[in-house]
């Protein structure tokens, strides 16, 4: 069950929100002045979104690399390292997160 909660309240139901999330009862939206800013899932989930954002930049980088492929000599060197400087940050980006993950 998707709920939402302010900072305010939180602050003062953090053990019983926690608990919730933690056994499955609840995901909680958590809004500061009217505005969602964060989520609480429970570790299952997060690892899911973990794997799911994985699997994505693993998809995107294999799309940079057919893209530079097809294009073979048409690509000119700036525009070639701009691609590789990408591939680069999306890949310490996933190993960053598989680490904060853990």
């Amino acid at each position: 069950m998707l709920r939402t909660i302010s900072t305010t309240d939180l602050r003062s139901e953090i053990k019983r929100v926690l608990n919730e999330v933690g056994y499955g009862q609840a995901q909680y939206v958590v809004e500061k002045f009217g505005e969602p800013t964060a989520a609480i899932i429970n570790l299952e989930d997060f690892r899911l979104l973990q794997a799911l954002k994985q699997k994505q930049a693993a998809s995107t980088l294999q799309e940079t690399l057919a893209y530079i492929r097809a294009r073979d000599r048409q690509l000119d060197p700036e525009e070639l390292e701009t691609l590789i400087e990408e591939a680069r940050a999306d890949f310490h980006r996933q190993r960053s997160d598989r680490a904060d993950a853990r």
